[in-house]
């Protein structure tokens, strides 16, 4: 079982890594397409603002799980320095704990805007704008998954602590 989690978790990292890196990607692409048709054919086309906007979007959020998963979000070290490694690892697990519970709230309201957005999207062929706005509640479960891990690692090394290791955060 612990496998299975493990992999799933490494696969999730590996997508969210992949799906980030794709959506930079779309932007590089868009942004030289839009300014090559600006500038030089004159031609400016009104579709790539909005996928531009949406790939940014994308890569942002999505790119807030793997900052959470890899313990990137907030440097404390110089504090992490000067106080106990009991202390330092509550604190890293109080945090963990604040992202996700927002990352909840931020799933269940991003998913009800997603769904009762109304209207279309004329620019991209008529595309309902709740399709792209589901990059909300995808990237909050995303967040989830992530702070949930973390949270787990952070119970793990606490116990850890308990029983003599000197690891801190």
């Amino acid at each position: 079982m612990k496998s299975l989690l493990h992999t799933i978790d490494h696969g999730l990292e590996r997508l969210s890594d992949h799906l980030t890196s794709l959506l930079l990607l779309t932007i590089a692409v868009v942004v030289l397409y839009s300014v090559l048709m600006r500038y030089v054919f004159l031609q400016p086309p009104f579709w790539t603002d909005v996928i531009s906007m949406f790939a940014n979007m994308g890569m942002i959020l999505i790119g807030l799980s793997i900052t959470v998963r890899s313990r990137e979000l907030i440097a404390m070290q110089a504090l992490y320095e000067s106080i106990s490694p009991r202390f330092a690892l509550i604190l890293d697990a109080f945090w963990n704990f604040v992202i996700l519970i927002f990352s909840m709230i931020y799933t269940w309201f991003g998913l009800e805007a997603a769904l009762n957005i109304p209207g279309f999207y004329w620019e991209l062929g008529g595309l309902e704008q709740k399709y792209p706005a589901m990059i909300m509640p995808i990237s909050g479960v995303l967040l989830i998954i992530a702070s949930t891990g973390v949270l787990v690692q952070d119970l793990k090394r606490y116990r850890a602590l308990d029983l003599g290791a000197s690891d801190g955060p």
